[in-house]
């Protein structure tokens, strides 16, 4: 019974002390308190500067404070901006650089067919020549073949 007490006795002691602590801890986080005029205040820096500024200048301070935070998140999505445009740039170099090889390669395949064409319109002017000739020599040789048979069968 005793140890129930003690132990009951002994928490509660230990969540006194420690809501104390908290207590004293968060008074001590206290940044900003205003000194109306005419007021005093003591102030004993222990751990930390003390900081005494009038009114326009507190103004200030917080206004640059909002100003810095809105120019930070500015530059993050200035930044996530930059980043994509560098992957959108890289991805095009890349279709530029795939579409100069294709170019080359398509250059290099046209060149060649033309080439060929060339080459097969003069083969066939040649032949075209030699079929012309063949059709007269044909006809001539019809027309000798004849007048020699009728020379001979008459």
């Amino acid at each position: 019974m005793a140890t129930k007490k003690m132990t009951k006795y002994i928490s509660t002691l230990a969540l006194l002390v420690i809501s104390l602590l908290w207590i004293q801890n968060a008074s001590a986080q206290i940044t900003l308190q205003c000194v109306k005029p005419g007021e005093q205040l003591l102030l004993q820096p222990e751990n930390d500067t003390v900081w005494v500024m009038d009114n326009y200048r507190m103004v200030n301070v917080i206004q640059t404070g909002r100003l810095y935070k809105l120019e930070k998140e500015k530059t993050e999505l200035l930044e996530q901006k930059c980043d994509t445009l560098r992957q959108i740039i890289d991805e095009k170099d890349n279709l530029i650089s795939t579409y100069k090889d294709d170019r080359g390669y398509y250059e290099k395949e046209l060149k060649e067919c033309r080439n060929d064409a060339i080459y097969v319109a003069e083969q066939a002017k040649k032949y075209q020549r030699r079929a012309r000739w063949a059709t007269i020599g044909c006809g001539v040789a019809a027309g000798v073949g004849f007048i020699v048979g009728a020379l001979l069968f008459k």
